[in-house]
């Protein structure tokens, strides 16, 4: 079992590293960004309102109803201690998202590309968003429980995750690439903090 968690780890290390690095390389859309984006607005609109809704909800003071419903999925999955994981996912999430906009920087969608809600010349990368909703909803993909309440509560965390970034997508705030990479770091986040969590709750179980 800890075999295959290990593997899961470093398949979403890899994937965020590749397509991160690609996209810093490129410095634009990479293959299918362009067409996603296009895909989705021609689906929903530009602009839809949920999407600014969702997007709100990664922001204070929303983002600590979201922190709450994650934390009170991982609770449903795993109990009180994975609850806890949540609010310091957030915490990794919201340094790596300081550290890296220090040191990178990737363009936003452009205009002339696709529509685009509201313009930003703030990096596209890593997404903000995308790092809040992979480390809050990723606690309860990486929480340590079995059966088929767990597997339907991953399953609603992953679908609030996908919905979000097609949140950002749509209105053009990032390239598909962007989101996918920011999210597997959030997931890091989250799968960090639980092991934090967890180890430091065995030792004073141990005392």
């Amino acid at each position: 079992m800890k075999d295959r968690s290990a593997n899961r780890l470093l398949i979403i290390t890899v994937l965020a590293l590749a397509i991160g690095g690609a996209s810093l390389a490129v410095q634009g859309p990479l293959l299918g960004d362009d067409g996603a984006t296009r895909t989705l607005q021609s689906l929903f609109g530009d602009a839809p309102r949920w999407a600014g809704w969702l997007t709100d909800t990664a922001k204070p003071p929303m983002v600590i109803a979201t922190m709450g419903v994650g934390a009170g999925l991982a609770w449903l999955a795993a109990g009180w201690r994975s609850a806890l994981s949540v609010p310091l996912a957030f915490a990794l999430a919201w340094l790596i998202d300081k550290g890296l906009r220090a040191v990178i920087f990737a363009p936003r969608p452009s205009p002339d590309l696709v529509a685009v809600a509201s313009a930003s010349s703030s990096s596209g990368l890593p997404s903000t968003f995308g790092l809040v909703y992979g480390s809050i909803f990723g606690v309860v993909v990486f929480a340590a429980a079995t059966g088929r309440s767990a597997i339907v509560l991953r399953a609603l965390a992953l679908a609030l995750t996908l919905a979000g970034a097609a949140a950002r997508v749509v209105l053009g705030g990032h390239w598909t690439s962007q989101m996918v990479a920011s999210v597997l770091l959030g997931l890091l986040a989250a799968a960090a903090a639980s092991a934090v969590v967890y180890r430091l709750l065995m030792k004073e179980v141990a005392r």
